[in-house]
């Protein structure tokens, strides 16, 4: 892969691995088990390269990335309404600027 422009049989390998996390992490979720972080990253990094090459996410990793964007506004609401600072609210920032662009992504492909 050379810069932001993958060749397109590597974009449907990342589009083909972010799904089999994403229906991972969704399966995780429906048991009620701990979703690993790395699980997330991985995720999250293949999706990034997919909109870093203008290609469509998968619905699977649209699905886990838009449940991901609202519990991160309700947090972000809560963290709001609390005065005192937390360890996390930098964690929850980051994310949060990344979810905007989750959501212009989303946008844009509509």
């Amino acid at each position: 892969m050379k810069g932001s422009h993958a060749e397109p049989d590597k974009l449907v390998e990342v589009a083909r691995l972010a799904t089999a996390i994403a229906d991972r992490i969704l399966e995780q979720h429906a048991a009620g088990t701990t979703i690993p972080p790395e699980q997330f990253i991985m995720m999250v990094r293949a999706a990034r390269m997919l909109q870093d090459n203008r290609a469509p996410w998968p619905p699977a990793v649209e699905q886990v990335l838009m449940e991901v964007a609202k519990r991160a506004e309700q947090a972000e609401e809560t963290l709001d309404a609390s005065p005192a600072a937390s360890v996390g609210d930098e964690v929850v920032g980051h994310l949060s600027q990344f979810l905007g662009a989750v959501k212009r992504h989303v946008g844009a492909s509509r």
